[in-house]
């Protein structure tokens, strides 16, 4: 069991992400008759597009954390909590129960499919480390793996129920048909449809339009993502230039480095696009001619694919600031957020579908959306160090992160479990 465990964990560390959907999508096509092919292009250019977005998206976090750690310097806040960002992804393949819950979570997940339960395929096996994550948790709280299996099966399952109900709106308005997207971010969804009713129902609020079409009528090329990110980027960099915290050049830099980013994130998104469309297209076409046009089968992608559109990263560099003073403010908050900045841009694209790729709404709604997170994140700063010191970390550094210990839906399984099976 042990061995088996270690071998499967192995694996699936050392093959990172785009190596992984590179392998799935390539057999997915396989499987569905899309021929050799375009299997292989399919998946080689899935690959490349999440490493693409990956690379993008960590060189900008990176560019922005001294930034961001600078400006809460300035406001005279340091963090009781550390904010360990996605470096608690090495849990999710490092615990006992990670194999078995892969297995789990594949059974479950074929079983719902064929009663018509749920329509996504959880193919995107990558993204299961954020159920894997709330295992060891639950194992670590409550030292039965059999717990902690269950807590990580029951909340991968979740989400693909969450996955469907966004399916759609995320396939529309991202271009990208018979995809669906069962990573966490996806809880998101419902309270963006719901928070943009009732947007909606306020006046003058709801006459706001801070989409990229309107800015750009307005502004004409200050609008443009490479120019609108430039001066975002060193409107940043000035106030900590300001405050004491860096330099006019480094300002300058920040500009560019997020005017880079604006520009070319939107063109990786579109390499991934070209490789995960015609899989996802040969799986549309086998389900309906097996099975006709009554059933209907969504393919498991990466969040990453929600990142296209414009509007996401002009709010995630807007909000990179702002969520970092909002967690200075929070009263009894113990972590500011540094390397859990990089899910901002994941926020982003899970809800701007909901919320018509409007910058203002979507800015308001994660800052909204963050005050409950970093609550979540603070609460369950003792079971993220608990299992940290139980695979080797240090037990006397308390640890924590938005992503996972604050999302939600994990903390109300994990306090769940601990209610119930701790005494």
């Amino acid at each position: 069991m042990d061995a088996f465990n270690s071998v499967v964990n192995g694996i699936l560390l050392s093959l990172g992400g785009p190596i992984l959907v590179t392998i799935v999508m390539f057999i997915l096509g396989l499987c569905f008759q899309a021929g050799f092919k375009k299997s292989l292009r399919g998946g080689i250019y899935s690959g490349i597009g999440l490493a693409g977005l990956f690379v993008i998206t960590g060189a900008a976090t990176a560019a922005l954390e001294p930034a961001v750690t600078a400006l809460a310097l300035m406001m005279g806040k340091t963090e009781s909590v550390v904010d360990t960002g996605w470096a608690n992804a090495g849990l999710a393949f490092s615990w006992p129960g990670a194999a078995f819950t892969i297995i789990a979570v594949i059974a479950v997940n074929l079983v719902l499919i064929m009663l018509r339960v749920v329509k996504t395929m959880w193919t995107d096996m990558w993204s299961y480390w954020h159920g894997q994550v709330i295992g060891c948790f639950v194992w670590a709280m409550t030292d039965n793996l059999l717990y902690g299996i269950a807590a990580a099966t029951l909340f991968l399952t979740a989400n693909s129920f969450f996955a469907d109900y966004s399916a759609k709106r995320y396939q529309e308005f991202n271009g990208m048909p018979g995809i669906a997207v069962p990573c966490t971010v996806s809880v998101l969804a419902p309270f963006a449809n719901l928070f943009n009713k009732l947007i909606e129902a306020i006046p003058v609020l709801n006459k706001i339009d801070a989409s990229p079409e309107a800015i750009k009528e307005k502004i004409g090329v200050f609008s443009e993502q490479g120019v609108m990110g430039a001066i975002i980027g060193f409107i940043i960099g000035v106030v900590v230039w300001l405050g004491g915290h860096g330099t006019f050049p480094g300002a300058l830099n920040l500009g560019v480095q997020v005017g880079v980013l604006m520009v070319f994130l939107p063109k990786t998104v579109s390499v991934l696009c070209e490789g995960v469309i015609p899989i996802t297209n040969s799986v549309i076409e086998f389900v309906h001619e097996k099975f006709g046009d009554r059933r209907e089968i969504y393919v498991a992608v990466d969040c990453a694919a929600l990142l296209g559109h414009p509007s996401v990263m002009a709010s995630a560099v807007i909000l990179y600031p702002l969520l970092v003073v909002l967690s200075v403010l929070l009263p009894g908050n113990g972590i500011i957020p540094l390397a859990s900045l990089a899910i901002i841009p994941y926020w982003c694209g899970a809800i701007a579908p909901y919320l018509k790729g409007n910058v203002f709404r979507i800015v308001l709604f994660s800052l909204i959306w963050a005050i409950p997170v970093t609550y979540f994140a603070t609460m369950q700063a003792p079971i993220h160090t608990a299992a940290m010191a139980k695979m080797g970390g240090d037990a006397a550094t308390i640890t924590s992160c938005w992503d996972v210990a604050g999302d939600p839906l994990g903390a109300v399984i994990t306090q769940a479990f601990r209610a119930i099976f701790v005494k």
